[in-house]
Parts: structure tokens; C-alpha cells; sequence
């Protein structure tokens, strides 16, 4: 059976370890200040204050037994209150502004939700190339890139041998690999899960309007109706995504003026590059992929936030009127009064370091029980296979040198030291010259949806038990910052820093 180790990057390297940079910055503004306080006050009072400086620093950025340090949870409180202050923790869609009157109009009034960002479909009207749908991100602070939605059939289900779904998980590397190669151009990938109950009310309606009518089949009809009540609450409705994530780089710039000027060159090379990513898909069992246009897209988008809508209705939702209502509370966010959301980041250590066969997320995609709506995004940026090796190489002798200096020392590791090099062994393996293999970074991002508080509630508790049986052993619910951390979760190729 074919397995892989994901896990093994259960802590930071280097001289400072698992501190991030801002925590590593505040110490070294603090040890210039211990400094300045010693040469200034002088003798036994000035390094005392130094020292009492830099411990006191170093205790407000060190996360100590919890997940964020003292300093960084005061920062998430502090931005809490300033965006709510701000009015950027609600949004109010232009459908309901038309129909309020104008003194209750909440102020401000935002076009699009703020967390969004900058973010619109390119006009390719005109070009020949009206029926794709890609939406342009300019956000400051990053490189401008385009996304676009594609659609496939999820891998078949049921009475498969381990070799089945070892030859799919075979050929789902191969496209990752392939599109990781420096002729590429889509340098990211989000792959999206999307999970609803089923709703048994089309099959009683046609048990009622049809089938009952007929003689003679009243025990054929009461064990369909038994059935139907045993299955309800585990039937479930899944539809399967990926996101094409393609930055504006020079070389895209350049090679797409061979397939036409301005936004039509770029609509022109997209499509090439999503033909090459389907076929890739289709050796992966990932059937029938189609990309969505406008209103597919934008009904999906509906869909995510609202539950209610159904992600096949599409007729009429454009872009200008796919975002609902919302408001956020500390805990979750509120969308149309009505659905509750709750969204879950993966942090660093939250995988365990262990071996994991092709189906190690099925607990937490298939057997959540009683079903609940929720949604998986999986972020992947591709790293070109000689920059991979390259930090492989680096990450092998620090984690060396820091297993052989604790060994030196006759120090009692708790076992991360063994795990990391492991880690980054195998890394260093698997990337080597003539492997076919690229690098990639990834990250992943579940968000939960109920119909009250309570019940959702509930339904967290649900996943976290699936995702435990899941090899997930944390999740970081992103509280203060849902209606933010909601967007790793649709189908914008956001959620992670790109490498």
C-alpha cells in the first residue's frame, strides 16, 4: 500500500525556533533597548532594567503551552475591536440596502466584503473567450494573480482494493508534479470540498406522487420509507473543485501575447493551461472537469454562504449580487440572520507525524455522523523542484547539527528533534535528482455551518471528533477572525503565504 508521512514539521527551525518573525523583531528592538537602558542609567540599575526588559519581552512572544503568545493574543483583541469599530466586521448586500430604509442603512456601506479585498472578473467581452470566468486579485502586498474554477466528478467510492485508490493517488502526484514544473504557468492549486447533508424530499415526493399510487406495493413502499429514515442522516451530497491559481508574472505576460493582446492573450493562455491541468485530471479519476463560468461560479460562491440556495441554481447570480449578508461575532459569523459559520485553520503541528495511506482524510470527508455542512480547502503553492532541494538540504543539516549538539550534551529529547530531521530526510529523498518530484507548500482550512448556535456547536464537535480519526490533531478556529478566515474556504485561491 502506497503511504506518505505529511506530518513531521511540528516545529520552526532555526536559532529562535518556533518564535515567528514579528515575535523575533520585538526581541530585537527590546535587546537595542536593554542596551540603550544600560549604557544610559549605567552600573547594576541599568542592566538590571535591561534584563528585566528582555525577560518580560520574551515572555509576552513565547507561546508557551497555548497556541498564540500573550502579546500576539492582545494584538488579535486590539484589531478585533478596531475593525468592528470600523464596520468592517458586517456587510450588508445591495438587495437589502434597496430595500431599507435610507436612515437605517448601517454605515459605512461596503461595495463587496472587506476581507475580499481587490478582487474582480476581467471584461472579456469581445475576445472570444465570454464564456470563462477569471477573476483578477490585486491586493496590496502581493504579486497579482488570476483564478479560475474548475469542476470535476471526486474519485469513485465503495468496493475499491488499495491498489485502486494507490494508482489515483499515484497519478494525482503526477498532476501536481506536472503543473509544479518550471514551464507551468499555474503555480497554485486549491483543491475544494464542498459537503451537504442530502435532502430525502425529492424521494418522498416521488414516493407519494408516483410509486404510492400503484396496488399492491405497500410493503415495497413502507421499506422504502424505513430506508430513507435510516440513511438520512448520513447521506450526504459531495462536489469537488479546483481552483487554478496563476500569477502575472513577466513570463506569463510575455508568452501570452502569442495568443492575443491585453486581457485576451491572458484569457487565451489560461484556457491552455486549464486543458493541460484536465487531462492531468482525468488520469487522476478526477472525471468529467468543466470550468465554470460566471453564473456557475458565483451561485457556488451563493451556495457557500448560504446554504439555502442551492449550487445549481443559477440562473441570474451574477457577481455584483453573489455576496450575502453578514455579521460577525467573536465566535462565528452570521450570515442573512440565519447560518451560522465557523472556520478552522490547520496549524503547523496540528498533522501527526505519521504514515498515511491514499484515504486518510475519509474519516473526516465521509463519516461525520450526523451529517453536518461543511467545507474543505486544501491550498497548495508549487515550489520548482532545485529550490525545494535546495531548503531540503538546509533543513537536513540544521536539524542534524541540533540532534548531534543535544547528543553532545547528554540532553533528554522529547523526540521532536528525531521527527524533524526525518521530516526533512525524507524531503531531501523524495526530491532528488531525477524523481520527477517538485516542492510544495500547503496548508488547509475546514469551515462549519449550522442553523443556530447551539447546533453548531455541535457539528464542531463532530469534525473535531472525525478529524482526530483523521491524523488532525489540532484545529486553530480562527475566533475574531471568521468572516476572514471564511475566504480560505471559497474558491479564491487565498489561505496561506506564497513561498
Amino acid at each position: 500500500m502506497r503511504i506518505s508521512v505529511l506530518g513531521g514539521e511540528i516545529g520552526r527551525r532555526g536559532l529562535f525556533g518556533s518564535l515567528p518573525k514579528p515575535a523575533v523583531a520585538l526581541l530585537g528592538l527590546s535587546t537595542a533597548g536593554a542596551f540603550i537602558l544600560w549604557l544610559g542609567v549605567g552600573g547594576m540599575s541599568g542592566a538590571a532594567a535591561g534584563f528585566a526588559l528582555l525577560g518580560l519581552t520574551y515572555a509576552l512572544v513565547r507561546p508557551w503551552s497555548q497556541r498564540r503568545s500573550i502579546a500576539e493574543q492582545w494584538m488579535w483583541a486590539f484589531r478585533w475591536r478596531i475593525r468592528r469599530r470600523r464596520g468592517e466586521t458586517q456587510y450588508t448586500a445591495p438587495a437589502q440596502i434597496r430595500e431599507m430604509e435610507p436612515d437605517s442603512w448601517p454605515l459605512p456601506l461596503w461595495d463587496r466584503p472587506i476581507p475580499l479585498g481587490r478582487v474582480e472578473p476581467l471584461d472579456l467581452a469581445g475576445t472570444g473567450w465570454e464564456s470563462m470566468f477569471i477573476l483578477h486579485h490585486h491586493n496590496p502586498g502581493e504579486r497579482a494573480y488570476l483564478s479560475v474554477v474548475m469542476e470535476v466528478q471526486g474519485q469513485a467510492s465503495g468496493l475499491r482494493t488499495d491498489r485502486a485508490y494507490d494508482s489515483a493517488s499515484i497519478q494525482y502526484g503526477v498532476l501536481l508534479a506536472q503543473l509544479g514544473k518550471a514551464g507551468s504557468y499555474i503555480r497554485g492549486l486549491q483543491q475544494l470540498n464542498r459537503i451537504v447533508p442530502h435532502d430525502p424530499a425529492p424521494h418522498r415526493a416521488f414516493m407519494s406522487g408516483r410509486v404510492s399510487r400503484r396496488g399492491g406495493l405497500e410493503d415495497i413502499i413502507a421499506s422504502y420509507e424505513d430506508l430513507i429514515d435510516l440513511t438520512a442522516v448520513s447521506a450526504e451530497q459531495h462536489r469537488n473543485y479546483l481552483i487554478a491559481r496563476i500569477p502575472l508574472t513577466g513570463e506569463f505576460f510575455e508568452e501570452s501575447q502569442s495568443y492575443g493582446e491585453g486581457v485576451a492573450g491572458w484569457a487565451g493562455l489560461v484556457h491552455e493551461e486549464l486543458a493541460r491541468m484536465a487531462d492531468l485530471a482525468v488520469r487522476a479519476e478526477l472525471t468529467r472537469p468543466r470550468v465554470l463560468g460566471e453564473q456557475r461560479t458565483c451561485a457556488m460562491l451563493r451556495s457557500l454562504q448560504d446554504p439555502r440556495w442551492p449550487i445549481d441554481q443559477h440562473e441570474g447570480v451574477r457577481w455584483e449580487n453573489c455576496w450575502q449578508s453578514y455579521r460577525t461575532e467573536r465566535d462565528r459569523q452570521i450570515v442573512n440572520d440565519r447560518w451560522h459559520t465557523r472556520t478552522a485553520v490547520l496549524p503547523r503541528a496540528g498533522i501527526a507525524p505519521a504514515k498515511l495511506g491514499p484515504r486518510w482524510l475519509a474519516p473526516l470527508l465521509t463519516a461525520v455522523n450526523p451529517s453536518v455542512i461543511r467545507t474543505l480547502s486544501v491550498r497548495m503553492e508549487f515550489i520548482p523542484d532545485r529550490i525545494a532541494r535546495a531548503r531540503a538540504v538546509v533543513d537536513v543539516a540544521q536539524d542534524g547539527a541540533s540532534l548531534q549538539g543535544a547528543d553532545q550534551k547528554g540532553q533528554v529529547g522529547d523526540g521532536t528533534d528525531e521527527v524533524m530531521l526525518s521530516a526533512s530526510a525524507r524531503r531531501l529523498h523524495d526530491l532528488a535528482p531525477g524523481s520527477g518530484h517538485q516542492g510544495v507548500d500547503w496548508s488547509m482550512a475546514i469551515s462549519v455551518t449550522a442553523s443556530d448556535p447551539a447546533e453548531l456547536r455541535r457539528a464542531c464537535m463532530r469534525v473535531a471528533n472525525e478529524a482526530a480519526q483523521s491524523a488532525l490533531t489540532d484545529l486553530d478556529w480562527q475566533d475574531t477572525q471568521h468572516d476572514v478566515a471564511v475566504l480560505s474556504t471559497y474558491p479564491l485561491a487565498r489561505g496561506m503565504a506564497v513561498a
